[in-house]
C-alpha cells in the first residue's frame, strides 16, 4: 500500500529532486481505488480484512513509549491513527492523532472518523509542506518514497520529531504478490539512523517496523 504524498524538503536552497512525476502521478491516482469500497480497510489501501489489519498494523504500537501527539505521514482515511490511539491507550499512553495525506476525499474521511481531532488533518504534499510544529511520534512508509531517495525521506521525516520523540517506519509486503516488507531498520540504518527497536506482524511475515530517537 502506498498512501497520498510526495516527500521532500521545504526550502529552496537545500531541496533535493523531486520524485519523477510517473511516481507521483501513481501516488495520486491511489484515493480514486481507495474510495471505491465502504471497507474502512481498504480504504486504507489494505485488502486482507480486519483481522489481518490489525495483525500487521498493531506492532507499530511498540514504538510508543510515552504520551504524545502522533502524525501519521500519508493517512489516508484516518484508519491507522484512530486504531493507534486505542491500541497505545490498552498499553497505558494518551495519543493524540494527527495526519496528512494528498487526498482531500480520503482527509475528510479521516475528519469524519476522528471528528474530536478534525482540525488535525489536513491535504497537504510533503514535498512542500511546512508544518511549523513538531510532534511526539512521527510515523510513515518507505514506500511513499522511491527507493532511491529512501534517505532523504527519512532525514525529511526526523525533522518533524520532538525531542525525546520517536520517528517510526514501516514496510509492507504484499503475500498475494510474493512481496517481502524490507528490513526498515537496516535502511534506516543505513542513512544514519540509530534504531532503537523494530517489530513485526503478519503470517506470514508481511509487514516491519523500526523506530529512531529525534
Amino acid at each position: 500500500m502506498r498512501c497520498l504524498l510526495r516527500i521532500g524538503t521545504t526550502t529552496a536552497r537545500n531541496k533535493p529532486p523531486s520524485p519523477d512525476e510517473s511516481f507521483a502521478a501513481q501516488t495520486r491516482s491511489l484515493e480514486r481505488s481507495y474510495l471505491q469500497s465502504e471497507d474502512p480497510t481498504v480504504q486504507s489501501g489494505f485488502s486482507g480484512g480486519r483481522k489481518r489489519w490489525v495483525a500487521e498494523r498493531s506492532p507499530i504500537v511498540n514504538a510508543i513509549h510515552r504520551d504524545g501527539d502522533f502524525l501519521d505521514v500519508g493517512c489516508a482515511n484516518g484508519l491507522l491513527a484512530e486504531d493507534l490511539v486505542i491500541w497505545a491507550a490498552e498499553a497505558g499512553f494518551a495519543l493524540t492523532p494527527h495526519g496528512i495525506d494528498m487526498g482531500a476525499g480520503l482527509v475528510d474521511l479521516a475528519r469524519q472518523r476522528l471528528p474530536a481531532h478534525r482540525q488535525n488533518f489536513h491535504v497537504a504534499d510533503a514535498w512542500g509542506w511546512d508544518p511549523k510544529r513538531k510532534w511526539t511520534f512521527v510515523y510513515s512508509l518507505l514506500e511513499l518514497s522511491p527507493q532511491e531517495r529512501w534517505c532523504d525521506w527519512l532525514h525529511r521525516l526526523s525533522t518533524w520529531v520532538k525531542p525525546e520523540g520517536r520517528l517510526i517506519i514501516g514496510s509492507y509486503g504484499a503475500n498475494s504478490r510474493g512481496v517481502q516488507p524490507t528490513d526498515v531498520t537496516n535502511v534506516m540504518e543505513n542513512c544514519g539512523l540509530q534504531t532503537l527497536g523494530s517489530s513485526d506482524g503478519g503470517d506470514p511475515l508481511n509487514t516491519r517496523f523500526a523506530w529512531s530517537a529525534s
